[in-house]
């Protein structure tokens, strides 16, 4: 701000020594909110553009993603779960490396002795602040689901489908895509992985109900891509089919599915066996021509 360069500028004088004093223990706030994605390939943006700096650098992808998944932790945390194999003052040395090379991705803008803004470290706690100046994609992923589960309990379908379909939007691929492997990122890509299945197959549901069979395929084919194995996913692709009057790729996902739970070694749904039956009724009524009375005989 203004004021800020004002205090800090070395012509200030005197008077202004108890601001900088101030201003060195107060972290200015960015001149933009920053957005962090963690559901797909890592991203970091400010009004709308890539804030690309340090990111190429791995750990320090890893460490935005830990800090992201984990807003309040510690030093001993963070470094069990990056530098694992490294002895105490190793990993240490790494974590003050990595997080100048953060800070320069997070804060471009800081000015030299500043505080930052985003992470605060006090004794051996690690935050990862920012209010409303920082916004992560899995939170918001998080909280449209919430609000999606209470609106379909509140009996409130389309208030369920626009949290459902703004939960899904986000989910751009599995968390932490950047990262690689570790325990603590095998927890949270199974965790997106099965809210967001659960999330779409639900919004492809009321889609359906809706009369929107296409985008209800949609999203039901994308709840394959993550978990091929889903029965409801391919019930609510069946569904769609059927509206849509497509009784050919109706009976060939029913198929599909089929052959995906065998290698499970489990039984189709209940309703997957109902919407085979509904199928085979289609079948019938067709074999038997129209219905009506015979003709009189001449």
């Amino acid at each position: 701000s203004p004021t800020r360069r004002r205090a800090s500028s070395p012509g200030a004088g005197s008077a202004s020594r108890p601001a900088r004093a101030l201003l060195a223990a107060v972290p200015a706030p960015p001149p933009h909110p920053i957005e962090v994605g963690v559901l797909g390939p890592l991203e970091l943006m400010a009004d709308g553009r890539p804030l690309a700096g340090e990111l190429r650098r791995g750990r320090v992808r890893a460490l935005l993603s830990f800090l992201a998944a984990h807003r309040s932790t510690t030093r001993a945390k963070v470094v069990a779960a990056l530098w694992p194999d490294l002895d105490e003052r190793a990993a240490a040395n790494n974590l003050r490396v990595t997080l100048n090379y953060l800070l320069g991705a997070l804060e471009p803008w800081r000015g030299k002795g500043e505080p930052s803004f985003f992470v605060r470290i006090d004794g051996n706690a690690v935050t990862l602040a920012g209010g409303d100046w920082l916004r992560v994609d899995a939170e918001r992923f998080d909280d449209h689901v919430r609000r999606a589960t209470r609106a379909d309990a509140d009996g409130a379908p389309s208030l369920a489908l626009e949290h459902a379909l703004a939960a899904a939007a986000l989910y751009r691929g599995p968390a932490h895509q950047d990262v690689g492997d570790a325990d603590w990122v095998d927890v949270e890509r199974e965790h997106y992985a099965t809210r967001f299945v659960t999330t779409a197959v639900r919004a492809g549901e009321l889609l359906v109900g809706h009369g929107d069979a296409e985008q209800a395929e949609d999203l039901a084919r994308r709840a394959l891509s993550v978990d091929p194995w889903c029965d409801d996913a391919y019930a609510v692709t069946v569904s769609a089919a059927l509206a849509r009057g497509d009784r050919v790729a109706a009976r060939r996902t029913l198929d599909k599915a089929d052959a995906a739970l065998a290698e499970l070694g489990v039984d189709p749904s209940p309703e997957l066996q109902r919407l085979r039956r509904r199928l085979r009724g289609f079948a019938v009524r067709r074999s038997r021509g129209p219905s009506g009375p015979a003709p009189k005989a001449p």
